[in-house]
């Protein structure tokens, strides 16, 4: 049978399913149209003087991290961080080519007018990798603070600094000392004036906060120890109650005395004045969540005794503003809950509310038992039983037991929202649920909350689905918007809070707060507003929104590629009705991420996306006008990444990346209408020494008559006349990719531009799925675009390789039962029985996997109990007899989201039936691979495996001959 899948025409392909367990109906044949003509030219580049990347090359590629702007959006500082290697530090002015480089430097930040900038500094890489192995050599490594003013050019080093901050207003820095000892529970922490260069002692802390705005420092001290209360969860309600003036230092009332203890307290501190304040009266045993308002004239911070493992503090919440002489105590008073730290509380914007977190009052845990003091109370079953340790998996859990393991740090910290408003001195519970997920805004009337508690169970085979409610901020008053809806699906609250769009069941409705009513949208326009292309067993996801009109008479809509302004009153228009048939999907650029809405006039700046070419572009779409432009597009990617709006009067300025294949996507600067950009980074230049390669669109169509694109990338130096070794990587829609820079990464995946070098050609085939058939669609889907790479002269039909991992080790470990096509085959943590699978467990959250394959990716559809030929008729294990192509397995056995037994099952077939295979089993390692001794390991021996294979290059000796089981520490 698998003789017939080496021929490219529709009718084989036919055939050879049907031979299979697959019937030729549910492929049918049509006449497909031929495919876009093109014509791969023989590459220009001279290759002379160019070296093929080595994995020591790859790893020492930088990428941008840590970006970011001073205030006055004057400097730029950002970290160029290598995969493997020393990172350095950049500053940069953005009206001028000023730059400076740091040393071994990251984590950078910059003053708020940028003319001081600091930066972590750690001893290179080398030293550290010297001093792994020894405890105080890596204690004596420099962990250093560089500050640099950025006016002279002059650096300054601070020696082993942990952390530090630039005060608000940017005329001080703060700086935390590393600890001296790990079990050291408090740190130095010391002030620099930046104009003197004096550094101050501010004392021991535990922690710090500085004010976004001005010259405050709040920190953590602790004070000496005393004799201290403990309260009871009731008592501490009581003490919430009162004024600080009321409250002593170390005594709360109706107290019990215990040993001494160590108190912490808050310390406000003016670094222009040197003015200090200590807020004695709340000393407590931990302090926590110290956070400033925006403007920084208002400060928070919950007190409490010291947490104690896995059990609820009761906490007390004080505030601090500069009305006021000390921080006051505010009332948090509840019947039946505590104020919790598992919510940091937080102001609002305009510092008008705070929002936190409430908890059940918890239970007293029982007391311990006690050592038995006679034989009847040594054999006593209740003693006994007391050291178990059984988990009870109930068939009406709501959460299984292992979500509940996975989740169980994270549900000690699930509370109920609520808002306190400061003016007022009131508390308003927002709900009486720690499922309940409040959805972060700065509306002031109104929130939407999320909760999927009645779906819970469900969730097992259904995903994840959930409840939205409109909950009014000054009463609490809470309506339902809508019931089990996808969790994908968000609401968008209008600008007043009075409605609430949403999408479900591919409708577009609002919801209106004042009378409790709902109204379809656009019920008469004849587009969808999810997406088209959905190809699972679960409904589609919208398209989502630009956003409101800010006098609400309207919203702003997405479809597939048009941007739709709906009308309150029925009314409906397409801004953009020539985007559909230029197949260019347009989206609004958020611009101000603080605004709530969108004024009537504005410009908005659009990203397009081509869908056919996959080239991108910036555009500009005036409300007010109802006029369309193009900015800049080309064959690239384009995206913005920050929004200018204080560097120059005339308009913003934006910060933006553009990158091809070729092309790594260093920061560029443009002006409002892009008609002036220059470029601000270049953080690779040595990518000019390598051999490289250029991306190409081709299409083909499948034996149902689908088209479907690929990317094919050439080596620098490509012979037109030759044919090639290829390497297939795909996962589902990679068409997409075509001008994006390849990641400069040793990992699981294999590195094009390596490839390129060792004079592969590289192939990212689209595949697109039928419900139910997920693997032999990916069969139809790339044995198509193989033959498409034969004919056009690309591919040496002997020498084709297929990588996948994960979903695509899943297609991969499939695809080579159905066809003897490819010389070679990597499968990294694949999925080889379904039947098995289904009912596994992903550990990493403790979810079964079932869902998966009801409505999600793996697109089986039906239950196994509904249906089981499908998921037999899906899984590779059961027709390993067929497999002819030699195989790598990769799986890491502590990976989270495929149980790594399902690569020892496809191991284990393989091996009965004595098939070429072998399992590479990394250690202690995830879904994806983490230590880095493990990716270049894998890098090395996918190239040698493939290298064999496609190109005729001796076997390596694990291949040939194994190696035996070895303990490693």
């Amino acid at each position: 049978m698998k003789t017939l899948l080496k021929h490219s025409s529709q009718i084989a392909l036919c055939v050879a399913l049907a031979l299979g367990s697959f019937a030729c109906s549910q492929l049918p044949s049509t006449q497909a149209p031929l495919p876009t003509a093109v014509v791969i030219a023989a590459s220009s580049t001279d290759i002379q003087q160019l070296a093929p990347l080595t994995l020591t090359d790859v790893m020492q590629f930088r990428e941008i991290k840590g970006r970011s702007l001073s205030n006055n959006q004057q400097w730029l500082i950002y970290s160029a961080e290598p995969d493997y290697g020393d990172s350095s530090g950049y500053v940069r002015h953005l009206l001028s080519e000023q730059t400076y480089v740091i040393a071994n430097a990251d984590r950078g930040q910059l003053n708020q007018n940028g003319h001081f900038a600091l930066f972590r500094q750690q001893a290179p890489l080398l030293a550290r990798e010297q001093a792994k192995d020894d405890k105080a050599a890596r204690e004596a490594l420099a962990h250093d603070a560089v500050l640099l003013n950025t006016q002279t050019g002059v650096q300054t080093l601070f020696s082993q600094i942990d952390k530090f901050a630039f005060s608000g207003d940017g005329q001080f820095a703060f700086l935390l000392s590393r600890k001296k000892d790990s079990k050291d529970k408090t740190q130095l922490l010391q002030v620099l004036d930046l104009q003197t260069l004096s550094l101050t002692a501010l004392g021991q802390v535990t922690d710090f906060v500085v004010a976004p705005e001005g010259d405050l420092l709040a920190f953590v001290s602790v004070v000496s120890s005393e004799p201290s209360v403990k309260a009871s969860s009731a008592k501490a309600k009581d003490t919430r109650a009162k004024s600080s003036s009321t409250q002593d230092n170390n005594t709360h009332a109706n107290g019990t005395i215990e040993k001494a203890a160590e108190l912490q307290q808050v310390t406000l501190y003016a670094a222009g004045s040197k003015n200090s304040q200590v807020f004695n009266a709340a000393s407590a045993g931990e302090i926590q969540h110290l956070v400033f308002s925006e403007n920084g004239q208002q400060l928070l911070f919950l007190a409490g005794d010291k947490a104690e493992k896995n059990r609820e503090t009761a906490q007390q919440l004080w505030y601090w503003s500069l009305q006021h002489a000390t921080a006051n105590l505010l009332v948090i008073n509840q019947d039946g809950w505590i104020l919790s730290a598992g919510e940091a509380p937080r102001f609002s914007a305009d510092g008008q509310r705070i929002f936190l977190g409430l908890r059940p009052e918890p239970v007293a845990p029982a007391a311990p038992l006690a050592a038995p003091q006679s034989d009847e109370a040594l054999f006593a079953t209740e003693r006994l039983l007391a050291d178990r340790k059984l988990q009870v998996w109930h068939g009406q859990d709501d959460r299984i037991n292992s979500q509940q393991k996975a989740e169980y740090q994270a549900s000690l910290k699930r509370t109920a929202p609520a808002v306190f408003w400061l003016a007022e001195q009131r508390l308003v519970v927002l709900s009486n649920d720690i499922e309940d997920r409040l959805y972060r805004s700065e509306h002031s009337e109104a929130a939407l909350i999320s909760n999927g508690r009645p779906y819970f169970k469900q969730l097992t085979w259904q995903g994840r689905l959930h409840d939205i409610w409109h909950v009014n901020l000054k009463t609490g008053q809470r309506q339902q918007v809508f019931a089990a809806n996808p969790s994908f699906e968000r609401a968008h609250l209008s600008p007043s809070g009075r409605f609430v769009l949403y999408q479900q069941q591919g409708k577009l409705w609002l919801f209106d707060s004042s009378n409790g009513q709902r109204q379809q949208l656009a019920a008469d326009v004849k587009v969808s507003w999810v997406d088209e292309t959905h190809d699972r067993p679960e409904p589609a996801s919208s398209y989502g929104i630009a956003g409101w009109l800010a006098d609400e008479s309207a919203v702003l809509v997405y479809d597939r590629f048009a941007i739709w302004q709906l009308g309150l009153d029925g009314n409906s228009r397409n801004l953009t009705p020539y985007s559909r048939n230029q197949a260019l999907q347009l989206r609004m650029v958020q611009t101000d991420p603080k605004a709530l809405a969108l004024t009537n006039n504005a410009k908005l700046l659009l990203r397009g996306f081509n869908e056919e070419n996959k080239s991108t572009g910036f555009y500009q779409l005036d409300l007010a006008e109802n006029r369309f432009s193009t900015l800049l597009s080309g064959e690239k990617r384009y995206d913005v990444v920050d929004v200018l709006s204080e560097l120059a009067e005339a308009r913003p300025h934006y910060l933006f990346t553009e990158q091809s294949f070729r092309q790594f996507p260093d920061l560029w600067l443009a002006n409002s209408d892009f008609s002036q950009r220059s470029q601000l980074t270049e953080v690779n230049p040595q990518q000019a020494q390598f051999i490289w390669g250029d991306s190409h669109l081709i299409d083909w169509y499948t034996a149902d008559g689908s088209r479907l694109q690929g990317v094919v990338i050439t080596p620098d130096g490509y012979d037109a006349t030759k044919r090639y070794p290829v390497l297939v990587y795909y996962y589902e829609q990679f068409s997409d990719r075509l001008y994006n820079f390849n990641q400069m990464k040793v990992n699981h995946r294999p590195n094009f531009p390596f490839y390129l070098g060792q004079d592969y050609v590289v192939f990212l085939p689209d595949i697109r799925f039928r419900e139910g058939a997920p693997g032999p669609s990916a069969t139809e889907s790339l044995l198509p675009g193989i033959d498409r790479l034969i004919e056009l002269g690309i591919a040496d039909p002997k020498a084709i390789g297929l990588h996948g991992h994960s979903w695509s080790g899943y297609q991969t470990a499939f695809v080579v039962t159905e066809t003897d096509r490819f010389a070679a085959a990597v499968a990294g943590a694949p999925v080889s029985n379904m039947t098995s699978a289904y009912s596994g467990i992903r550990w990493q959250t403790g979810l079964a996997r079932q869902f998966q394959y009801e409505t999600g990716q793996s697109r089986i559809g039906p239950s196994m109990f509904e249906n089981l030929a499908p998921y037999i008729e899906n899984s590779p294990v059961f027709f390993a007899e067929r497999i002819n192509t030699p195989m790598v397995i990769q799986f890491g056995d502590k990976d989270g989201a495929v149980p790594w037994e399902q690569g020892i099952e496809l191991y284990l077939a393989m091996r009965r039936l004595n098939k070429n295979v072998v399992m590479l089993h990394y250690e202690g390692e995830d879904h994806h691979l983490a230590r880095f001794a493990n990716k270049l390991d894998y890098s090395i021996k996918m190239l040698e495996f493939f290298n064999h294979y496609l190109k005729g290059e001796p076997a390596p000796a694990w291949w040939q001959q194994g190696q035996p089981y070895q303990p490693n520490n």
